[in-house]
């Protein structure tokens, strides 16, 4: 049986020791949704693609306009 979180804070300290935490327990975890301010819209982008998430929140509107381009 797996879980299935979101990770709010994606790109930050907290959110990336998470993810590191779910890559090495990929059996046990899905990853459905992340959340961040929008400063590092790379990283999210990057996370995104690494973990198959569907739904991304973003709290700097700029910064969701730039990540919709990529």
């Amino acid at each position: 049986m797996t879980r299935s979180v979101t990770i709010l804070g994606a790109t930050g300290s907290i959110g990336t020791q998470a993810l590191d935490i779910i890559r090495q327990h990929r059996d046990r975890f899905t990853v459905s949704g992340l959340s961040a301010q929008g400063s590092d819209i790379a990283l999210l982008a990057q996370q995104v693609r690494e973990f198959g998430v569907s739904a991304v929140a973003i709290a700097d509107g700029q910064a969701a306009d730039r990540f919709a381009e990529l």
